[in-house]
């Protein structure tokens, strides 16, 4: 799979701006919104975190360039 058919997010403890985990979802996903919401429910409970203050957020490409 390219690069391009995948979308990558990021997944930040608002509470301490810290990047808690990183997801790579295929473009052609039918639901991404859900495994987005499942995954951010499951690190609120595996990292005990409220989860109001687990956010996600899409990386733009050049992030991984760096």
């Amino acid at each position: 799979m390219k690069k391009k058919d995948q979308k990558q997010y990021k997944f930040i403890n608002n509470e301490t701006d810290n990047i808690i985990f990183f997801l790579t979802i295929p473009e052609d996903e039918p639901d991404p919104e859900k495994i987005l919401e499942e995954t951010r429910q499951k690190l609120a409970v595996e990292n005990g975190i409220y989860i109001g203050n687990v956010h996600y957020i899409t990386v733009s490409d050049h992030e991984f360039d760096e």
